[in-house]
């Protein structure tokens, strides 16, 4: 599979770089390939186990459903504590017979578990990855608005993500689908993820009033409960992530505003409610060069457009392919991007992050802060972002 070679590449130069630093000056054994947080805050996280026991799982009914999810927040203390891998220790070996070989030792930009940064509550986004992907490749856009001053929640989607970490190394892989990635399970799968990003909230409630959702009642980073603001609550997603978040808005009134990077707002010619319907509340939408070239999207913007009358945004990203707004373009070495055109496009992989960073944070600081000195102030002002809508 071609993806398999182009990260064979990445974890060739990755190995090498690993050798060099830990030689140079004596780095725990891996690196960190993410961009680095544009923030003022250090980041911390952990992760929840969350179980929904009034809803049976849309895969299998006999058991109640249940997420994991990644928890950042803007920290103190955090040269006490130790740096969070992107791939735990039991995750790793699934991930490497996945991909039919060895992936080195990759940290992140933040560390686990450390205090919250006390004094202030912040702003809460939810975050939904794209059909069939891990959680994991919002990490480098979590830490950067985390950073910024905000709670970001990832979630991952049991039984459609290629797999799933839950406490004490058990795995959920992705249900098999014998009629294939069809309407009929798109559908299903959007449908789970809207449930999913209500419980979510509800279990970020629970925890906002003392209460830990967590499902083994693990310790909790100290202040976390006391710095949730959930009067402001954002939500982006890749992908079907992004449908997910414009629906979810529409859906559930506690979300104020909602980041759709790259995906269209249906399943094929099945609009969601909230283009057909329309919604008052914000939207960014952000595309790819690619997605604008296929044009599968344009349908439902167009009608989102002309039947919502809340504030809203479209940006195009020059020389981006659609995973240029996740972590896996940070991955991909540049003598091999262009082996990877399906997924990544020729813009530097650091140049794209810190553009569709900054967009998403220009967009939460506007409407979740109240800020009226973001970018979105004004057109786009770098060369490779354009504003169609």
């Amino acid at each position: 599979m071609l993806i398999n070679r182009i990260l064979a590449a990445a974890v060739t130069a990755l190995t090498l770089t690993t050798v060099a630093a830990g030689v140079a000056e004596a780095a725990p054994i891996g690196i960190t390939v993410l961009t680095k947080p544009s923030g003022q805050f250090q980041v911390g996280t952990t992760t929840l186990h969350l179980v929904d026991r009034n809803r049976p799982d849309p895969f299998h009914a006999e058991i109640s459903r249940e997420l994991m999810v990644s928890v950042f927040y803007p920290a103190s203390d955090a040269d006490r504590y130790p740096r969070n891998r992107y791939l735990s220790t039991q995750l790793m070996p699934a991930v490497d017979k996945q991909l039919g070989f060895q992936l080195p030792g990759v940290f992140t930009n933040s560390v686990t578990g450390p205090p919250v940064r006390a004094g202030a509550a912040y702003p809460v986004v939810l975050y939904s990855s794209g059909a069939g992907d891990t959680r994991l490749y919002g990490t480098g856009l979590a830490e950067d608005l985390a950073s910024r001053g905000y709670i970001v929640v990832t979630v991952d989607h049991p039984y459609e993500a290629s797999v799933v970490e839950f406490p004490g190394g058990r795995l959920v892989r992705a249900e098999p689908q014998p009629s294939g990635f069809d309407t009929t399970i798109r559908k299903k799968y959007v449908e789970a993820r809207l449930l999913d990003a209500r419980f979510v909230l509800d279990a970020l409630t629970q925890l906002s009033l003392g209460t830990n959702p967590d499902a083994e009642q693990r310790t909790l980073p100290t202040g976390l409960a006391q710095a949730l603001d959930l009067d402001r609550v954002g939500f982006a997603g890749h992908s079907s992530g992004g449908y997910t978040a414009v629906e979810a808005m529409h859906e559930d009134p506690r979300i104020d505003a909602a980041v759709d990077m790259d995906g269209q707002l249906g399943v094929d010619e099945e609009f969601g409610r909230s283009v057909t319907e329309g919604t008052d509340r914000p939207v960014l939408v952000l595309t790819s060069s690619q997605i604008e070239q296929v044009a599968d999207a344009n349908p439902s913007l167009d009608a989102f457009w002309r039947n919502s009358t809340g504030w809203k945004r479209h940006v195009v990203m020059a020389d981006s392919a659609h995973y240029d707004f996740t972590d896996l373009a940070q991955f991909v070495p540049a003598p091999a991007r262009s082996l990877a055109a399906r997924w990544t496009g020729p813009i530097a992989a650091e140049r794209g992050a810190n553009l569709f960073h900054g967009y998403v944070a220009a967009m939460f600081d506007k409407f979740l802060y109240g800020r009226t000195d973001t970018e979105l102030e004004q057109p786009p002002t770098a060369p490779e972002l354009t504003q169609v809508r």
